[in-house]
């Protein structure tokens, strides 16, 4: 009975064995390589992070989007920063090249002063109007534009008084009026990209 008893043992063994072995198996193929469930979850964090980043900026541009208005105003302040260039511009070649009349360049000035009147006028309609969201995200380069404006006014300032001389100096006028020409491109590329900022399409 003894030896009968221990066979029927050791023929029962080798299935558990087995089964255990199998069991093993299995388990270490249900649980990922340590590292790749991190750099999976890593990486859906990363996109998802990158979609709400996306999205935030979307919304950004959204709340600054110009009006129809804004539109208008913006593209009307483009045009008359063209025509205060292209008068700064006239008026150097005249008080710098060799037939200056001082009459004449005072006449320049005097259209030049006029027409960067109107377009600050434009700009300040333009900037008085925005939301507060726009103010908000326009506000450091509405500062480097207000600084442009008062070296151009300075520049006027010293154009006016060496036409102020009896005998004003020609070429001393041009450098002035080259100078107002140099900011008002700069004044314009700040105006474009804020137009691009807020949407407008050249």
């Amino acid at each position: 009975k003894v030896f009968i008893t221990a066979a029927i043992l050791t023929l029962a063994l080798p299935p558990v064995w087995a089964q255990g072995q199998g069991g093993g198996q299995h388990g270490g193929q249900g649980r990922p390589p340590q590292g790749q469930g991190q750099g999976q979850q890593q990486g859906m964090g990363g996109g998802a992070g990158r979609g709400t980043m996306d999205r935030d900026r979307t919304q950004a541009r959204q709340r600054i989007h110009a009006t129809d208005q804004q539109r208008d105003q913006l593209r009307s302040c483009d045009q008359s920063m063209d025509r205060v260039r292209t008068r700064a511009r006239d008026m150097a070649k005249t008080a710098g090249g060799g037939n200056f009349i001082a009459d004449q360049t005072r006449q320049q000035r005097d259209q030049l002063r006029e027409q960067l009147r109107t377009m600050e006028q434009e700009h300040g309609r333009l900037m008085n109007g925005l939301n507060a969201d726009q103010k908000q995200a326009l506000e450091a380069r509405h500062r480097q534009m207000e600084q442009i404006h008062e070296r151009m006014n300075a520049r006027l300032q010293e154009m006016d008084k060496e036409l102020g001389e009896a005998t004003p100096n020609g070429k001393r006028v041009a450098e002035h009026a080259r100078a107002v020409e140099r900011e008002m491109k700069q004044l314009q590329k700040h105006n474009r990209e804020m137009q691009s900022e807020m949407g407008v399409k050249p």
